[in-house]
């Protein structure tokens, strides 16, 4: 593993920096920016099956110091108080199994919630830290649940027989943004209320448009989507209408998992290139990047 790196690039004549990837390494994050917007916790993977070793760590934004997560070893999210971190782990005995773990990074305990047989992915907290949502198979297909932090009651959130994963909470924690499978590689970005179930599908089209992140003043949705059949997805921005589609990087490999800085100026995202996933962000203003 390497210190932070910062290789620019111009990508759709967007500026992109590197600031995590090593060779032979896959590196992955899901909404894991720190609330003060300083530090980056990242999953990490290494080696071929049967035998591939995980791990996770934090890298200080500003220095590029290295913490090792020991008993996390998967993308971890941070709590809206920076106080916890929660990760779908890898458990040593259940290959390609995952389970909800939280790290309390005061006391270095760990908790696990909502343990299943099932495979567990994504998790991440509601605005008020009371709830944690994540996509878990164990009603046959990928649904979206939470489970609260205080007791470990777990709730079911959706129950659609397409796939349903990438969830966020948001408006106070009213509603969800996650992406559905429609058919084949079609997949929509749908925002739910949790309270009526009441739907809306925002920018669809017959094509993919997945891994949605709404920024933190809910205004732009930075997503994933395939530009042209055959392709590998892009990122893209549109308005939280569906409106104003703006394209930000156009390379051959996949862009995918975008996650905004609490001050909604910066978009970092995974790049999964052949020789190993890497991690890069970009400076966005006003629905667009910087160039």
């Amino acid at each position: 593993m390497v210190a932070l790196l910062i290789a620019a690039a111009a990508i759709a004549e967007c500026s992109i920096e590197q600031v995590a990837g090593a060779p032979g390494e896959n590196y992955v994050m899901f909404h894991g920016i720190s609330p003060d917007g300083r530090t980056l916790a990242v999953g990490w993977d290494r080696g071929s099956p049967p035998v591939v070793e995980h791990g996770a760590y934090l890298i200080d934004l500003l220095t590029g110091k290295h913490t090792d997560l020991p008993h996390l070893n998967n993308a971890p999210s941070f709590s809206p108080d920076g106080r916890s971190l929660v990760s779908a782990n890898y458990p040593g005995e259940r290959a390609l199994k995952t389970e909800i773990v939280e790290l309390d990074r005061r006391t270095g305990k760990s908790q696990t919630y909502a343990s299943s047989p099932a495979t567990e992915w994504l998790a991440s907290y509601s605005p008020d830290g009371k709830w944690i949502l994540f996509n878990s198979m164990r009603s046959g297909t990928s649904d979206m649940y939470r489970v609260r932090r205080s007791d470990g009651r777990i709730e079911q959130l959706t129950s659609d027989a397409r796939y349903e994963a990438h969830g966020q909470f948001i408006d106070n924690g009213r509603r969800l943004i996650f992406h559905r499978q429609t058919e084949g590689d079609n997949y929509d970005i749908v925002i739910r209320d949790i309270a009526t179930g009441r739907e809306q599908l925002v920018g669809a089209t017959p094509a993919e448009e997945g891994y949605p992140a709404l920024s933190p003043d809910g205004r732009w949705i930075a997503f994933s989507a395939v530009p042209k059949a055959g392709s590998q997805p892009n990122l893209y921005l549109m308005r939280r209408d569906g409106s104003v589609r703006r394209r930000l990087t156009d390379g051959v490999a996949k862009d995918a998992y975008a996650a905004w800085a609490p001050d909604g100026r910066t978009l970092y995202f995974v790049r999964f290139d052949p020789g190993g996933s890497k991690i890069y962000r970009m400076g966005v203003r006003n629905g667009d990047c910087r160039r």
